[in-house]
This record gives structure tokens, C-alpha cells and sequence, in this order.
């Protein structure tokens, strides 16, 4: 919707228009027997006419024309029905009500002139179609031949889209299309004879079915006063995507002055479409943008996106994060501003699969600025990689290009890339004609950086073992591996040329598994659990359905891994990333895992929750038990952190999780992430998680909150509160308020480097059509 200031003379019509009525009311059960009195033959004909001539044209506010089915019975009853010969016109008079199907037309009077092709229905004319689509009107008069009609004083509804257009003139101008004189359209259901909360007045407007209204010389009302004017507007009444322009948002903010962001969508065919962006602000800058998509079959889609800003003065806009050190980002912005994104997904013969995600920007602040959330705002590098992919029974071969950019670094020639990298795995299967297992991991990659030294890797490690199962009671898996390990390195006199390692290793793996299962009889109390906030312990809720827990199965799972590598001098190798320099090993692991799962019968189908899920293991590390002290302050800790996790559900609107590590020495956690979700049926919601390392210190709490005040009202609030610095890193408070065709937005916002108060109104099927946001100092 283009938006103009109104001036008041815009404001005088020359028609007064109508008051809007909105919701149509359900017809009552009609009765479905022919009128006494009137000859058999009269009747079929009238019945024949109504049916063939008059019901599909005035009902074709169906998509497919056909409201009226020629299968189905037809029921017409009147207070009186006849026949005039010498004019060949049909009377049908006093309730007049013809019925097929979901499909009706009522009215006080119709009259069928087969001379002149005209149909004419007049007094409380009421039209509804089997998907619920109505008509009604003072008068409605059709022309049989053309099919085009009009209604006087119409009211159209279409059940589907929930649009209400009434119109001094009504004109059904083809199968699926209208023109309304003088009308008001809008989404909002109101009583009879009341204005809606928002409509849009129009002197003309032309209705397409499936796809949208246009409207000319505007005026958009609240109840029943006119606040703004547009000389056209166009509002859609389809779900299938069609080219046109989408709808604009406005706004301000003090960085960025009057915001005005325009968007025009391309169905080019129905396996591509296209968007094209222009965003203006007045005190920044215009940007400039294209986002193109295309599915060319099940398995292979994609997306292209580009978009480009022109700054007007980027020292401006890092004024606005002073004192907060650009947000750790280096200053490598110009005016000149943009970020490309390139996605495809393929397969390729041989069923070879082909992935592309590709990124590219222009400095290291742009998400600082055109973030879309937190998550963008934080983002601290960009990967772009493109990989094919090849999967046998028990092999993967994967060959993948990684190009990373550190957005924390103002020059990424030091930063590693692996151009290319092929790994090659084998899943752990049985050798033919042996009872061993033969598995393997290994790779080649090609370093390449501007500075420092590159070169290649090739990693071999394969293994073999043998699955046993003694007594039927424990899993015992003994292993070997070799790994094989070549570099070729340039650019380091140091490491010049080639260069290899040889290790194996040995493992160890015993694990037995505990299973108890739990039942109940019918006739147990679990069929009458006790209730705790309005749902019963122990039971899974959707909607009014209540399934109850049949069985619970409780899983122990012991497990103690023995690893051993041998100690290996490794300094003259280069070192690229963690496989260079694999650290001698003697250590016992040892973990319990234990799940409390529960089955639900609901509806006859079953369902499955876990209610609770807890793992925990150690380490204890030999070569540290054994080795020698270096001084008398020296000590040896040979047990690693306890690490754990849980999680727990033990109803269906709640959910715990935790997992950490304790350091056994210290007495004391060195990391760990706690969060708690709980919501109900209202759609209240409460989500809580926090985060803590001790090395480098790092904490923060991330909560978010949505209560539901009353049903039309939810008040909304968000916190990231970081206590390194003390500082929020972003928080938000909201209020939103809905009715059934509108609603609208409130929130404050707190950044280090700005406070934003953002208002939003949206209108049901148009979307958001204001918006406005300042820096508050």
C-alpha cells in the first residue's frame, strides 16, 4: 500500500458511503417440499431453469464454478409457484428457497424471463456456496447468456480468505471475479449493522477470486473514522503466490531517519520465483537487494540471495557504539556495504550428492548492523562449503571445499583454509568368513593461507576388532588401530618437504545392560491419577484426549573403556589442527547411563516419552597415576571432571535439562548449562537457561518469559544478561494485544549500544503496515 498524507479536502464524498455490516449469519433449516398447487411439469421446469440457468452463475464464487453439482438432489420450496406463457417467465414469490447440497439461495421473490435470458431475484436475496462463500443484496439481476450480474446493496463473503466486501453496486463481471462501486472491504467479523474495527473504503474495486483485490481512491478507517488516504491499494484474497508488489513497511529510528523498505515478489514459473528489494533511509543510506529461489525436482532446490547498502557516512554510524569497542569487531566497513548467500542442494548422477552454502561479506561489522537477531548480531565467523557426498552400504565418501572468515580479525590471511578436504569412513562391519569387524576414519586435506606455512595431509586409521558376548550377559569389544599420518609442507624452512608419524592404539569396551519393565492392570488406581495443575501426573495431554501411561521401562547401562596410546615425539611435525598432536594415553573410562521411559496408548496408537535421561563418567588417566613428580609442590591428579548430563520430563509441559563438569580436586564445577521450559494450554511460556566456564571465565543468563494476561493481551519479556561484564547484553519488553483482525505490538529494547522502542500494527491478510523505532539517549 503506497501511503500519502491526507489533506482534508480528501475527505469529502460525493456519496455518503454506507455503514459496513460484516458477519452472515447461518441460514436456518428450510423446508424441502414443492409448493401446493402448482402442476408437476411448472415445476420441473422452474426447477430445471433454477438449476441449469441461474444457480451456477450467481454461485461461481466457488473456485470451480460448479456450487451447484447436476448429482445431487434439488429441493425449491415458495409460497407460490407459476407460470406465464405468453411472456415465458417463471414467478416464484413469498420465501423462496432452492437447496442442493450445502449450496442455497434464498430470496422474497425470483423471477425467470426466458425471452430476454434475464434472471431477477429481489428481497433479502441471500447466495451461499458449499465453501461457505455468500452473497447477499436488496436485488440481484443476471443475464443468463453472459453471466453477469448485479447486485444492489451487496454483501460479499468469502469464508475462506475471511473477507467482507459491501458495495452500493455489486457486479459480477465473470466465473471467479466481481467490481464493486462505493464499497468498503475488510477481514474484521462484526454484528450486523455495526462498524468493523478497521475497513478500507474504496470508490472502485475489482475482486479476482484466488488471487486479489485492487482498490482506487482509498481511505483507511478505524471504526468508522477515515485516518489515512491512498489512490490505490491492493489486498490479497488467495493462497497461491502470484507477481506483484508485497506489502511495504515504514518506520525511524535515530540512526537510520525515516525507513521506507519496498519488496516486488516474481512468480516466474512454478519452480522459481524471485525477490527484489529497495530499502530507503534517509539518514543512512539506500539498500538494494535479490533473493531468487528454484526447486527443480524433489531433490535438488537452492537459493540465491545478494544484497547491497550504500552507506551515506559510516563514521556516523560507528558513533552509535561508542564506548562499547565496536562490539570487539575490527573497523573494516566502508560505504560500501554488502553480503551474498548462495544454498543448493542436488543429486547428481551415480547418486552423488551435491551441497553449496556459500558466504560472502563485505566487512567484519555488517552483522553488527543488518543482523536479524542475536544469533546474526553475534555470529564471530563465516563459513562457506561446498561438498559432494557418495554413501555405499558401509563406506561415506565425502570431498568438500571450507573457506573460513574471521569476523573477529581485521586481515584473514593468516586464517587456515581447507581447500580441499576428502575424508573417507568405513561403519564398523563384520569381515566375511571371520568373526572380526574391520572399520575405518581417513582423510586428505589441502592447507592453503597467505601467510605462514601450508601444505597436505593424508590421514589413514583403520581398525579391527572382535565383538564378543560372554555368557550372554556382558558386550565385551576388543580393538586395534594403526594410524598412518603424511604431510607434505611448503613455506616453513623450518618443516620444509616431507614429513610422517606412525601410532597405533588399542581399546577396550565391556558393557551389560539392566532392563525392568513395569505394568499396570486395568483395574489398578493409575486409571484415576491425582491432578496437579489441571493435568494428571503420570499422563500425556492433546487437546481433551487424555492418554495414560501403560507401561514404564527402566534402562541401567554400565559401560568401562580402556584406551591406550603409546608416547610419541611429535614436535617437527607441522601442526594444522588436533590430529597432529595426539598426547600419549593409558586411561580407564568408565559412564552409567539410565533412561525411565513411558509408554501411552492414545487412541489405540502409542506413544513414548522419556521422563528421565541421565548420563555421568570419569577418567582415570594411568600415566598420570605413574609418573615421576618433577618437585616436592608437584602432585598427580590422574581422575578427570565427573562430566554429566540430564534431562527430565516428568510431565508434558515441562522440560529440565543440566550438564557439566565437577572437578574432583578443586571441588568445584568448571563448567556448566542449566535450562528450564515450562508452558501450558493458554500458551503461557517460561524458557530459562545459564551458562558457566571457569576457564576463560564466561557466564550469562538467557531468559524469556510470555504471559498471557487475558486472552486478547500477552505481555512478553527477554534477558541475556552477561556476568562478566555485568551488562545486558540485549533486553526486551513487549506487550501485544490481538483481536480477531488486527493486532498490535509494543516492545523496548535494550542494547549497549542502543535503546529502541519499536510500535507495530498489523491487519489480518495485510500484514504490517507501520512500524517506528528511535535511539533513546
Amino acid at each position: 500500500m503506497t501511503v500519502h498524507k491526507p489533506r482534508i479536502s480528501d475527505f469529502g464524498f460525493t456519496t455518503t458511503p454506507k455503514s459496513l455490516g460484516c458477519r452472515i449469519s447461518d441460514l436456518n433449516s428450510a423446508p424441502t417440499a414443492r409448493a401446493p398447487g402448482i402442476p408437476h411439469s411448472a415445476f420441473l421446469l422452474l426447477l430445471t431453469v433454477c438449476c441449469l440457468l441461474f444457480l451456477p452463475p450467481l454461485l461461481a464464487f466457488a473456485e470451480d464454478g460448479k456450487s451447484f453439482s447436476e448429482k445431487k438432489p434439488i429441493a425449491i420450496t415458495a409460497d407460490s409457484l407459476s407460470y406465464d406463457k405468453s411472456k415465458d417467465t417463471y414467478y416464484a414469490e413469498g420465501h423462496v428457497i432452492v437447496i442442493q447440497g450445502e449450496s442455497s439461495i434464498k430470496a422474497d421473490k425470483m423471477i425467470v424471463d426466458m425471452s430476454a435470458s434475464h434472471a431477477h431475484a429481489s428481497g433479502n436475496v441471500e447466495i451461499v456456496d458449499e465453501g461457505g462463500d455468500t452473497l447477499k443484496g436488496d436485488s440481484l439481476d443476471i443475464d443468463i447468456d453472459t453471466k453477469v450480474g448485479v447486485a444492489i446493496n451487496g454483501r460479499l463473503f468469502f469464508k475462506k480468505e475471511n473477507v467482507h466486501v459491501v458495495g452500493d453496486e455489486i457486479k459480477k463481471t465473470g466465473a471467479q471475479s466481481y467490481s464493486a462501486h462505493h464499497s468498503f472491504f475488510t477481514t474484521c467479523d462484526c454484528e450486523e449493522g455495526s462498524s468493523p474495527a478497521w475497513s478500507f473504503y474504496a470508490q472502485d474495486t475489482d475482486v479476482t477470486l484466488g488471487k486479489y483485490i485492487h482498490a482506487w481512491n482509498t481511505f483507511f478507517y478505524i471504526k468508522n473514522v477515515p485516518v489515512l488516504y491512498s489512490p490505490y491499494v491492493v489486498f490479497p484474497v488467495k493462497t497461491e503466490r502470484e507477481t506483484g508488489f508485497l506489502m511495504p513497511s515504514v518506520g525511524y529510528s535515530g540512526v537510520r531517519g525515516a525507513i521506507f523498505d519496498n519488496s516486488f515478489f516474481w512468480a516466474i514459473s512454478d519452480s522459481a520465483d524471485a525477490t527484489f528489494y529497495l530499502d530507503i533511509e534517509s539518514l543512512r543510506g539506500i539498500g538494494k537487494g535479490i533473493e531468487y529461489r528454484y526447486a527443480l525436482s524433489k531433490t535438488t532446490d537452492g537459493e540465491f540471495s545478494f544484497y547491497h547498502f550504500q552507506e551515506n557516512d559510516i563514521s556516523r554510524v560507528r558513533e552509535f557504539r561508542q564506548g562499547i569497542d565496536n562490539l570487539s569487531r575490527p573497523m573494516t566497513a566502508t560505504n560500501d556495504r554488502w553480503f551474498l548467500q548462495y544454498r543448493h542442494r542436488g543429486l547428481l548422477p551415480h547418486d552423488v550428492i551435491l551441497k553449496a552454502d556459500i558466504k560472502r561479506v563485505s566487512d567484519d561489522e555488517y552483522f553488527i548492523d543488518f543482523g536479524k537477531d542475536i544469533q546474526e548480531r553475534s555470529l564471530v565467523s563465516l563459513e562457506s562449503n561446498v561438498s559432494m557426498t557418495k554413501t555405499w552400504n558401509k563406506f561415506n565418501l565425502v570431498a568438500q571445499f571450507r573457506y573460513f572468515d574471521n569476523l573477529l580479525a581485521a586481515d584473514d590471511s593468516s586464517t587456515l583454509q581447507r581447500l580441499p578436504e576428502i575424508t573417507l569412513t568405513g561403519a564398523d562391519q563384520q569381515v566375511p568368513d571371520t568373526p572380526f569387524n574391520f572399520s575405518m576414519e581417513s582423510s586428505f586435506v589441502n592447507f592453503e593461507r597467505e601467510k605462514d606455512y601450508t601444505g597436505q595431509r593424508i590421514d589413514i586409521h583403520p581398525a579391527v576388532s572382535l565383538p564378543l558376548n560372554p555368557g550372554g550377559y556382558f558386550e565385551l569389544k576388543p580393538s586395534a588401530g594403526i594410524r598412518e599420518t603424511y604431510y607434505w609442507v611448503e613455506n616453513n624452512p623450518l618443516q620444509e618437504g616431507y614429513s610422517d608419524r606412525s601410532l597405533y592404539d588399542l581399546n577396550l569396551d565391556l558393557t551389560t545392560t539392566f532392563v525392568k519393565i513395569y505394568s499396570w492392570d486395568e483395574n489398578m488406581e493409575q486409571a484415576r491419577p491425582i491432578l496437579r495443575m489441571g493435568a494428571p501426573v503420570g499422563v500425556e495431554t492433546n487437546g481433551n484426549t487424555v492418554a495414560s501411561v501403560q507401561k514404564i521401562k527402566h534402562t541401567i547401562r554400565p559401560k568401562i573403556v580402556y584406551t591406550y596410546i603409546p608416547e610419541l615425539r611429535q614436535d617437527s611435525l607441522p601442526n594444522f589442527d588436533a590430529v597432529d598432536r595426539i598426547a600419549a594415553t593409558s586411561t580407564i573410562t568408565y559412564s552409567l547411563n539410565t533412561i525411565l521411559t513411558g509408554k501411552f496408548i492414545e487412541g489405540g496408537n502409542p506413544s513414548y516419552r522419556d521422563y528421565v535421561y541421565m548420563d555421568l563418567s570419569q577418567s582415570y588417566d594411568i600415566n598420570e597415576a605413574t609418573r615421576k613428580l618433577v618437585s616436592p609442590a608437584d602432585e598427580r591428579r590422574p581422575f578427570s571432571a565427573v562430566t554429566g548430563e540430564a534431562r527430565l520430563k516428568p510431565l508434558s509441559w515441562t522440560m529440565i535439562a543440566a550438564k557439566g563438569a565437577y572437578d574432583v580436586y578443586n571441588n568445584w564445577l568448571n563448567q556448566y548449562d542449566a535450562s528450564l521450559g515450562i508452558w501450558d494450554r493458554r500458551g503461557d511460556r517460561l524458557d530459562a537457561s545459564y551458562r558457566y566456564a571457569r576457564s576463560p571465565l564466561m557466564e550469562y543468563l538467557d531468559a524469556s518469559l510470555r504471559f498471557k494476561l487475558i486472552p486478547s493481551v500477552d505481555l512478553t519479556y527477554h534477558n541475556r544478561y552477561s556476568y562478566n561484564d555485568n551488562t545486558i547484553l540485549e533486553a526486551a519488553y513487549g506487550l501485544e494485544y490481538k483481536r480477531q483482525c488486527w493486532n498490535t505490538q509494543i516492545t523496548y529494547t535494550e542494547r549497549p549500544e542502543e535503546k529502541i522502542v519499536m510500535v507495530t500494527f498489523n491487519l489480518l491478510g495485510i500484514g504490517e503496515v507501520g512500524g517506528a523505532g528511535g535511539k533513546m539517549q
